[in-house]
């Protein structure tokens, strides 16, 4: 989870130092729709970088509330085609990595702790500046994270699936630098 940390905030510092493109920084608000034992809503917070015009990447930490002592929390990483559709107002479709991090006491029974699972997402969105450096966004995207633990207990093996996939929707606001 550090070295995690440390290459986030490396890649920000890097792509900062080589700054051509357009900035934004902003929060995010969600439900995620994945049908399992989680809470569905969480926040987060996403920096983008437009590094071309109309082509731009996003790294994003999403927090999901925890439900029953037992939480996730999520990194991505996308890239974004933004389509002017009008003056401020701009539709991408996205694709992206995931990693997805659980956290809680029911993670600590049945896993003996944090488990992360790598995945992938794809979806759309709409973004509209209300102000010239203000922006508000609306996505849906929809997130394939799955992993099989096989556990052996007496000569007897259990696999167990712990599976993050299904839609996402979240409202953003951020500030364009």
């Amino acid at each position: 989870m550090k070295k995690m940390m440390m290459i986030a905030a490396m890649m920000l510092v890097s792509i900062g130092a080589f700054a051509q493109g357009k900035f934004a920084v902003g929060a995010n608000v969600g439900v995620a729709a994945y049908g399992n034992s989680y809470n569905p809503f969480g926040i987060g917070a996403k920096f983008q970088y437009e590094f071309v015009e109309s082509f731009r990447a996003e790294l994003a930490y999403n927090y999901w509330f925890p439900k029953n002592k037992s939480g996730v929390m999520d990194f991505d990483l996308n890239l974004q085609y933004l389509i002017p559709i009008s003056e401020g107002l701009n539709v991408y479709p996205l694709v992206g990595a995931n990693l997805a991090i659980t956290h809680g006491e029911a993670n600590k029974a049945v896993f003996g702790g944090q488990e992360s699972i790598f995945g992938f997402q794809g979806g759309a969105g709409i973004e509209y500046y209300v102000a010239n450096n203000v922006k508000i966004n609306l996505d849906i995207k929809y997130q394939y994270n799955k992993k099989t633990k096989t556990f052996e207990e007496s000569g007897t093996s259990l696999d167990v699936e712990m599976k993050y996939d299904g839609p996402v929707f979240q409202a953003g606001i951020a500030y364009v630098f």
